[in-house]
């Protein structure tokens, strides 16, 4: 049988589309893996058209570290201007 394994990449994170030839669903699901795939859905395309086999547990796909290097940049600048802010005077703090 013939499979479409969607998923991400495990040291990227980028989005990846692999298809193998393997006995069962858990067999290419397996197959993915050792590839290096974080797997997120599984189709059997052996006729040709797509027969859906269901998604792995978080089925969503996510970003990998993206989203905490933007927070943590905002934060940075966050205080950066607070800093400023209170050594030139505009800003004081409460005694």
């Amino acid at each position: 049988m013939k499979f479409k394994v969607i998923g991400q990449n495990k040291d990227t994170g980028a989005r990846q589309v692999l298809e193998f030839e393997a006995e069962s669903k858990g067999a290419a699901e397996r197959k993915a893996t050792q590839a290096g795939m974080t797997v997120n859905k599984v189709e059997d395309i052996t006729d040709g058209e797509v027969a859906h086999t269901g998604v792995t547990p978080g089925g969503r796909m996510r970003s990998s570290s993206g989203g905490k290097f933007k927070k943590l940049i905002i934060l940075a600048i966050v205080v950066a201007v607070a800093y400023f802010l209170w050594k030139s005077g505009i800003v004081r703090l409460p005694h």
